[in-house]
């Protein structure tokens, strides 16, 4: 056999051995289980949004800032989901997807949307926030709930409800004069 097709039969090897990781990964992630570099993956996370991570993404697109850090709360919430091991980090879950819920209720954190829609600041920001918040509620035992994040979240959801129903078309304001569906 030719070197060159040894090389490329050699390539395609590595490329298919490459490829199948992506349709069958390691058996250490899954719907039940948490891989071991999610971790070390969210404290990098975390340390970069103490930072500077959100407003650089911001300079990348319009709710960049808004989106790193829903997502990275989200990203908690799936840990809380998964129950992990380790009992910090299961104990440490609630009190980082609070911390980004609460930072998307800044100025900052509302800063391109309108205050004035309905429901308050528009639907993307209202779905994506109320999805991040009962994700919070979701991996809180019931009983040491906080009452007022309870009764917010229900007061919120109500909102958009409301904000649906009143609406003369099922795609609400997602910024000012603009519906698209989002979701």
């Amino acid at each position: 056999m030719r070197p060159y097709r040894v090389f490329a039969l050699l390539l395609s090897a590595l490329t298919l051995l490459l490829q199948s990781r992506l349709y069958w990964p390691a058996d250490d992630y899954g719907s039940d289980r948490l891989g071991g570099d999610s971790a070390p993956q969210l404290r990098y996370l975390r340390a970069a949004l103490d930072v500077d991570a959100g407003p650089q993404m911001q300079g990348l697109f319009p709710e960049g800032d808004f989106f790193t850090h829903a997502l990275y709360g989200l990203s908690w919430v799936q840990v809380g989901l998964r129950r992990p091991a380790d009992a910090a980090l299961r104990a440490q879950a609630p009190t980082e997807v609070r911390w980004a819920a609460a930072y998307l209720a800044t100025p900052a954190g509302r800063a391109p949307f309108t205050a004035g829609l309905e429901p308050p600041y528009g639907v993307f920001y209202a779905g994506w926030t109320l999805w991040l918040r009962g994700g919070l509620l979701q991996i809180t035992d019931p009983a040491a709930r906080d009452p007022a994040e309870v009764a917010a979240y229900s007061a919120d959801c109500a909102a958009l409800a409301a904000a649906f129903d009143y609406s003369a078309t099922p795609f609400l304001a997602a910024y000012l004069g603009q519906a698209w569906p989002v979701g």
